[in-house]
């Protein structure tokens, strides 16, 4: 009778960890709450609509994100407020996402793109979420 070494099965093997896409999305939607200039992250139509019916306050829809190995991109599509400078906010949220990923996971990331799909005063943003909250 023959022993086989069952360590051999894993001969070559490397510890190693995966961070989920989700993981990422919710590291990326904390920061863009937190950064002065951004009232909200755009989300689709459908999104709105399944949102009503979530429990889950940690949405991340409105954001996407791109993984390859240690490296990752993060797309947005956020709300600016009126009266803040778009490069100076994106300058922030770029440099914060960037930092933040990376020191939690480990993981770089290589790009953040951010598309602004709208601009509202802090007033007009209140009213569209009341009006959106009465429709739902």
């Amino acid at each position: 009778m023959t022993e086989i070494n069952k360590n051999e099965n894993f001969a070559g093997e490397v510890s190693e960890y995966v961070v989920s896409d989700k993981v990422l999305a919710k590291i990326s939607k904390k920061v863009v709450d937190k950064v002065d200039g951004v009232l909200d992250i755009q989300r689709g139509f459908f999104d709105n609509i399944t949102s009503s019916f979530s429990t889950d306050s940690e949405s991340t829809s409105g954001i996407s994100i791109s993984q390859k190995d240690m490296d990752s991109v993060v797309e947005a599509g956020i709300i600016l407020e009126y009266g803040k400078r778009a490069e100076e906010v994106f300058r922030n949220l770029d440099k914060a996402i960037k930092t933040e990923i990376k020191n939690l996971t480990g993981i770089n990331v290589k790009a953040v793109k951010v598309n602004i799909v709208d601009i509202l005063t802090k007033e007009e943003f209140k009213k569209k979420q009341e009006q959106e909250e009465k429709n739902r």
